[in-house]
């Protein structure tokens, strides 16, 4: 009997000691130990994701400062996201550095670039992705682009590829106020843009601000127009050019022998000659809607359609214009899978109508259902006027080109104006090159 009492007596001892080594302290008197701290995994810090972007809106751009507070804005929203920016002025050196990052495999994650004939190549490389695929994931992108800018947009194969913010007219650009201050009447026809540009060279004053050096592709277009028309300016020249071509290049040497010009506009930049505008050195410039934003004087300035040439087709009251940009996500950012949303991300909040409405204060027709802008000054006015008016509105020439063609006439233009080629020898040229 006493050895049955201690044998329970050794049993309840051990479950005793056994039940005090494994009973948890309660939260509010335990000690922690080594042995019994809770321990808890930090949320890790989101990942760090860089964005290089490259964009139009540089340099001298009227949107420039407003392209970079909505970068800013955007950062600020994403900590995580890093935007790289690499934006220009967009001459032909700043296309022919787009194409060669594309071609070299240097590819931007997004970029805002042109359609048509500049982003054929880029499509057909499979560098950028379309529209259609991004929207299988993310039904929302673009949402705020209205159907009119977005069917400016289809390419070739009938997808989208590029989101719009605005559209954009051209014409020409007149310092009303010189033209007053001399007496002179504004060039609504061929005679008073050559009385003005004669009077204006006795005053030394440039009559037209133009650069032949880097974006002289307004007036190749213009001129074309001016003497061809609607029909034959919109003639993509694969077997043949028209002769209204010949004959409408053949201008850009009766210009320069009046004196049209500045001296240097073989060697001049875009840039210079722009600001030789706004400070009132130049009477003139061909220029597109852009340009407003960064007027000195905008109440000043009135802008009009070029004139047709003396026997030339065109309507007064046509002018070029539409939508031919937008921002594209390249394809190796959408294959990246932490870069695809940011890519996508930072699309929206550009492309967004807040965004919009921030880029239309410049000019130009907005791409989304936003208020028009506040303040609108005279040249404003005086352009949706002209758009409004327009018989025919066509897009450049540059935007169904070959790439190659194209730069070899905007390459040819100061060589024509000197007399040294001849309107043929080049159009003969860019048939071959645009086959």
């Amino acid at each position: 009997m006493k050895k049955l009492v201690a044998v329970l007596l050794v049993l309840a001892m051990t479950v005793s000691l056994f039940a005090a080594c494994n009973k948890t302290p309660a939260s509010s008197d335990a000690t922690p130990t080594p042995e019994n701290k809770e321990t808890s995994t930090p949320t890790p810090a989101p990942k760090t994701i860089e964005l290089r972007t490259v964009s139009m809106f540089g340099g001298t751009d009227p949107s420039a400062a407003d392209y970079q507070k909505l970068i800013k804005d955007f950062m600020d929203a994403n900590p995580n996201i890093v935007i790289n920016d690499e934006s220009a002025t967009a001459d032909e050196t700043w296309k022919a550095r787009v194409t060669t990052d594309f071609s070299s495999g240097n590819d931007p994650d997004v970029v805002f670039y042109f359609t048509g004939a500049d982003a054929k190549q880029l499509i057909e490389n499979g560098k950028v992705v379309s529209i259609e695929e991004i929207r299988k994931q993310y039904p929302d992108y673009a949402k705020d682009i209205t159907d009119a800018a977005m069917s400016f947009m289809q390419e070739f194969d009938g997808n989208h590829y590029a989101v719009p913010i605005r559209g954009f007219y051209e014409g020409l650009f007149c310092n009303k106020d010189l033209f007053d201050k001399y007496g002179l009447e504004l060039p609504t026809d061929w005679a008073k843009l050559e009385t003005a540009i004669k009077k204006f060279k006795e005053e030394g004053i440039v009559p037209i601000a133009a650069s032949f050096s880097d974006v002289p592709h307004y007036w190749i277009e213009h001129l074309i127009f001016a003497e061809g028309g609607y029909e034959d300016h919109k003639v993509n020249p694969t077997d043949t050019y028209p002769e209204s071509w010949a004959k409408g290049l053949s201008y850009f040497k009766t210009l320069k022998d009046l004196g049209a010009f500045p001296v240097d506009v073989n060697a001049t930049k875009n840039d210079i000659v722009t600001n030789m505008f706004y400070d009132k050195k130049a009477a003139m410039i061909l220029d597109g809607s852009w340009i407003i934003g960064g007027m000195k004087e905008p109440e000043t300035v009135v802008v009009l359609p070029v004139p047709p040439t003396p026997g030339g087709k065109k309507d007064p009251t046509s002018i070029i214009g539409g939508f031919s940009s937008g921002f594209y996500i390249s394809t190796n950012a959408w294959n990246d899978p932490d870069k695809r949303d940011a890519a996508v991300k930072f699309v929206m909040h550009m492309t967004s109508k807040n965004a919009i409405s921030l880029f239309a204060k410049v000019a130009g027709a907005p791409a989304a259902d936003v208020p028009a802008p506040e303040g609108i000054t005279e040249v404003m006015k005086a352009g949706i006027a002209m758009g409004g008016q327009a018989k025919e509105i066509d897009m450049p020439i540059d935007s169904r080109m070959s790439k190659e063609a194209w730069t070899f006439l905007v390459s040819s233009i100061g060589a024509i104006a000197d007399g040294q080629l001849t309107p043929e020898e080049v159009l003969t040229e860019v048939v071959n090159k645009n086959k």
